[in-house]
Parts: structure tokens; sequence; C-alpha cells
């Protein structure tokens, strides 16, 4: 007996140009490998190589129209329908047909963020053990799929208690149970370099609004008016496998401008492949997650933690259950809380040391094995 995983349809399945879900999948896929169950992932093909799991099933997602007349009729069916996507209940049928080829019918399904697959597949597979995992709080696309959700899936998981708490809310679910997201802590492990220069304050991850990459340049402005003895380090693009330049882009590099001006090094790398990640976040000593948005369960903060950096994080959805008392929290878009962080930690190198070997420990208690172990249980295998 094995195990299928069904990725997000918006996701691919690559260490260079995919999300957190690509982790997830290819890191709980290696405990099993190492128990000899092998997995299968149903998913999008992409251009660039994929992880090197046993067993890969691509589906490619319907093509759509470049007429602009046609893809208005089909967005407007999307939303009679109900479906989240564009030809989103096309690519369903196309994943049931992979699922029915594998012939395996024991295998229990995992599925991602995605509850009207979940309602689509139990209608096709009446018998097939489900488990849907939440990696976020997704609300449902429609009521169809709100009202059916519950009804659909064996087990449903929430990466953290608050995004637990949120889907049981929002999909009538009555039990919801919490399955943490883990970390690689021999791949993501402190340097024993010493940093010559001024301390690096970090930041990784999309360069969303959302994720606030603004927040910290703020703060940073903020903190170069009392101190400019630091440096300063974005890691990551707007989309994983391009760069769009668009307003909010436009307002990060006229911060970082200003940064500049004032004389504050500042480093903007693009986005980093997982390969390249953990010496990347090595060069600093700060690792900041200024989510504005309910953080599930950031696989950069733990990772971050495992790389034995202090962390400073928005008190955020399910961000506090991750730092606990290994770092420090501020109120959502609060520049002047962040800012006197970074000047206690800039000022105060026992403090930083201290954090820093809190946030190590602490992440240790959040590996993949952990997690694969009760997602097992889950599963019934």
């Amino acid at each position: 007996m094995s195990l299928i995983w069904v990725n997000y349809p918006a996701e691919t399945y690559t260490p260079t140009s995919s999300g957190a879900l690509a982790t997830i999948i290819w890191e709980c896929s290696k405990q099993a490998v190492s128990e000899g169950i092998v997995p299968t992932v149903i998913t999008r093909p992409s251009p660039f190589a994929s992880f090197a799991v046993p067993e890969i099933c691509f589906v490619p997602y319907p093509r759509l129209p470049s007429n602009r007349l046609l893809k208005r009729a089909l967005g407007a069916h999307r939303r009679v329908t109900g479906w989240e996507h564009l030809r989103h209940r096309a690519y369903a049928i196309r994943v049931a047909a992979a699922i029915s080829a594998l012939n395996r019918p024991a295998d229990p399904l995992v599925l991602f963020n995605d509850p009207a697959m979940a309602v689509f597949l139990r209608g096709r597979f009446p018998e097939r053990w489900i488990v849907h995992w939440f990696e976020n709080q997704h609300r449902a696309p429609s009521k169809w799929v709100r009202d059916q959700f519950a009804s659909s899936v064996n087990v449903t998981l929430g990466v953290s208690d608050f995004t637990s708490a949120w889907i049981s809310s929002h999909y009538s679910v009555p039990t919801v149970k919490t399955l943490y997201n883990g970390v690689d802590t021999q791949l993501f492990s402190p340097t024993n370099e010493m940093n010559d220069g001024p301390p690096i304050i970090g930041f990784v991850g999309r360069t969303g609004i959302e994720k606030a990459p603004d927040l910290l340049l703020k703060a940073a402005i903020k903190l170069s008016a009392r101190d400019r003895n630091f440096a300063l380090q974005l890691v990551g693009s707007n989309h994983w496998d391009r760069f769009e330049f668009d307003e909010y882009q436009r307002e990060l590099r006229e911060l970082s401008a200003t940064l500049e001006a004032s004389g504050v090094k500042t480093f903007h790398t693009g986005h980093v492949g997982r390969a390249e990640l953990p010496e990347v976040l090595r060069r600093t000593q700060i690792h900041v997650v200024p989510s504005r948005w309910d953080e599930p369960f950031g696989l950069t903060t733990v990772e971050g933690m495992a790389t034995g950096l202090a962390i400073i994080a928005s008190a955020t959805g399910g961000t506090p259950e991750v730092v606990g008392e290994a770092g420090l929290l501020f109120a959502k878009d609060d520049v002047e809380g962040l800012a006197e962080h970074l000047y206690t930690l800039l000022h105060e190198p026992e403090i930083r040391i201290r954090y820093m070997k809190a946030a190590r420990k602490r992440a240790e208690q959040f590996t993949w094995r952990r997690t694969w172990q009760e997602l097992k249980v889950h599963s019934g295998l």
C-alpha cells in the first residue's frame, strides 16, 4: 500500500520554481521512501526539472483559449458552476482518469487547498480514503463546495491550530486535526563562520504585499536614523518562476533606494532555489517574517529558526505557534514595533545570541519525520 499526492492545480513540483506545497510533498515523500513506501505525485508538468521522487504522474492543465470571447464564456461558466479556476473541472476529470489508470484502489489520496477537487473525487471514488490538508485559510469557491466538503473527506487537516479552527468554522467540519509542517534540520543548520561585517537582517519569501517586505524596509529606514551599522538582504520574487514589475515592486525599489541613500547596503537576490537557500540564509543573523496576512505556518519561518537566526515575526495566524518563546513578535503592520525589535537585537548581542540558540532548539521540534509519521496515521497507512 502506498499513497497518492494530488498537487494543487496552480502548483508544479520542482525544487527551483515551485512553492511550499512542492517542498512539503518532497520532504514527506523522502520519509515514505525510507520506509519502503513509494508515493506517486499527480501534478502539472513544468519546463523546469522536477523533484526526484520515485514516481510522478504529469497531468497537463487544459489549455486556456486565447480568444477573448471564449475566455469570457468560460469565466461565466466557472462562476455559475462554482469552480475556483478556469478549466478547473476539466482538470479534475483528467486527475480522476490518472488516479484510475494507476489501478491502486487501496491507496489513500492526499490533497492540498482544493476542496472542489475533493468533492469531485469523492463522487468518482466513493470508497477511497481521502485526506485534505489545508496549508492556509482557503475559502470555498462556492456554496456547493462548502456544503459538501465535510462529507467528502475522511480526514481534514490544518497546518496550524489557527488554520484548523478557521477551516472548522468555514466548512462546518466538526473535527479538523492539526498537522504541522517540518524542516530539514541538517540542510538548514547554523554556520560556524563569524560575520566580520555589520549584522545582516534577512527576509525570505514572495515579494507580494501580503508578505509585507515593505514593512521591513520601512522599519529599516526608521532604524537607520538611529544606527546604520547593518545591512539588509531580501530573498524572493513576486512569482515562483518569474518576476513581474508592478506598482508594489516599484514601491519596494523606491524604499530600497531610500535605505541605500542613508548608507545601508541592501541586497536583492531574486528567487533562490531550494538547494541554494540554506547558504543564502546563513549570510544573515536576524530573520524577519513581517507578513500582514494570517500566515498559517510559514516554511521560511521555521527554516530561518533551524539555521540558528534570531527571529522577529508578525503575530499573525499560526506564526505564534511556530515561534513560541524562541523569537520576538510584533503586531501586524506595526513598523515602530518591528524597528524597536531590530534595534534591540542589533545593540544587544547577548540577547541576539540567546534568541539564535532558542530558535534552533525550537526548530528541532518540527521534523519532517514527525510530520510524516502523523500523516501516515491520518492516511490509514
